[in-house]
């Protein structure tokens, strides 16, 4: 009789897959488990350690060692042929029988089955808030965080490339250079060779990358994260990160120049808090934040209240807009 229930106990998991799956394809959200190999191969594996034997939440528990087809997202079953194995391991594991750990790596926040992909299955669907496992954790030379998907895989690629051409994290261990949308590490590049060019015509002889990128972060990036940290600018601008703004700081700063008027970081800054578009009209503690930092008021800082807006150069705002 308890076997009987452990194999309706695997029919009704089979089911609720594949309910779970048809409604997912439906709103375009179908999702699979994430594959270890995949994952450390985006973000450049760099070492192991072996952690012991603890106790791990079955929710952070999000992908697979080898076996993305038999198991959903969800870990429900998604073969017919798991049925014996998995209905054995759910009478077991409702008798209280004691039950092998299982084998996981860990990633930042997120554990990868090695071994045990049935037992996680089961244990889910009896709604186990934890399971006991043997834990490997894993180095990455991009960092990830537990919330793992396919667009941050892209983007931890895309950081693992722009670290192994400029070396930064090696020749600048504490720095770390995050963006939140895809394709930004080409333009932090660009930034780096500019400054190597420049560095090159100073010195009169060729740069290597690696020294080029610990120059431009100590006398570039740094100044301007630390205006962005000091006045605590990414509470503007929330879901951004510290790259994101860099860049569109940058960028005005150029266009500044480009218009003739004061430039410099701290006006890129001041132009980007009071004139883009959709941001809610500046607080009186902000305006007068803006005019201790900057010193006397600007006649550029045209949109303080009473004082008509200059003109915007086409696209000025688009880089933080989509």
């Amino acid at each position: 009789m308890k076997e009987l229930r452990g194999r309706l106990a695997f029919n009704a998991a089979l089911l609720q897959r594949f309910l779970a799956e048809a409604g997912a394809l439906m709103r375009g959200q179908q999702k699979a488990l994430l594959s270890f190999d995949e994952v450390r191969s985006a973000a450049r594996m760099e070492g192991q350690s072996y952690r012991g034997l603890r106790e791990i939440p079955v929710a952070q528990i999000r992908g697979t060692v080898g076996r993305v087809g038999d198991f959903d997202a969800s870990f429900l079953p998604a073969r017919p042929h798991l049925r014996e194995r998995w209905a054995r391991l759910d009478t077991a594991m409702r008798r209280g029988e004691a039950i092998p750990p299982i084998e996981v790596y860990q990633l930042a926040g997120a554990y990868f089955v090695k071994d045990g992909h049935h037992r996680v299955s089961v244990a889910r669907q009896l709604g186990q808030a934890t399971i006991a496992a043997r834990v490997i954790e894993v180095r990455t030379r991009a960092p990830l965080d537990g919330e793992i998907d396919a667009e941050q895989l892209l983007r931890a690629r895309e950081y693992a490339d722009f670290l192994e051409r400029t070396r930064l994290d090696r020749v600048r261990p504490q720095a770390t250079v995050e963006v939140s949308r895809l394709g930004q590490y080409d333009r932090i590049l660009e930034h780096i060779l500019g400054h190597r060019y420049f560095l090159g015509l100073e010195q009169g002889r060729e740069v290597p990358i690696p020294e080029a990128a610990a120059s431009w972060y100590d006398h570039v990036y740094l100044p301007v994260i630390q205006l962005i940290r000091e006045y605590r600018i990414l509470e503007v601008f929330q879901g951004r990160t510290e790259a994101d703004l860099f860049l569109w700081i940058t960028a005005r700063w150029l266009e500044l120049s480009k218009m003739g008027r004061p430039t410099g970081p701290a006006e890129a800054i001041a132009d980007i808090l009071f004139e883009v578009e959709g941001l809610p009209e500046p607080s009186a503690s902000l305006r007068a934040l803006v005019r201790e930092w900057l010193g006397p008021p600007r006649r550029w800082i045209r949109a303080l209240p009473g004082s008509a807006r200059g003109p915007r150069p086409s696209g000025a705002s688009r880089d933080m807009r989509h």
